[in-house]
């Protein structure tokens, strides 16, 4: 397993363990995800790494996409995803990240929310 590989390991963790975060997606295209299912299959890949860590061109970026449930709204859960990402990732000796990227790709639980609910979300 490569730096990398065992820091998204850690950070997909991190973002699973998350109040209101009901699960963590592969932040990568369709194609690497399937190209990453068939590494994992041939134990080339750890399936444990969902969230993406990018080193190049002297950057880093991280991305995480995450479900989200009722538990909290969407923003705070995002926001806590996000911090929780950078206290980790600031612990680690290395260039900082450029950019952490934290998406919601599904809510979850979403009976009972109103319009008015997902308004003040926005806020």
């Amino acid at each position: 397993m490569t730096d990398d590989q065992e820091l998204s390991r850690r950070l997909t963790d991190v973002a699973r363990a998350t109040d209101g975060v009901g699960h963590v997606f592969p932040a990568q295209s369709l194609v690497q995800v399937a190209a990453d299912v068939v590494a994992a299959q041939l134990e080339i890949r750890d399936p444990g790494t969902m969230v993406d860590v990018h080193r190049g061109d002297g950057a880093v970026r991280i991305t995480a996409e995450v479900a989200v449930d009722g538990a909290r709204p969407a923003t705070e859960t995002v926001r806590a995803v996000g911090e929780r990402i950078r206290s980790v990732v600031d612990a680690e000796p290395g260039p900082r990240p450029d950019t952490i990227t934290v998406v919601v790709r599904l809510v979850e639980d979403t009976v009972g929310i109103t319009a008015a609910d997902v308004a003040a979300d926005l806020v």
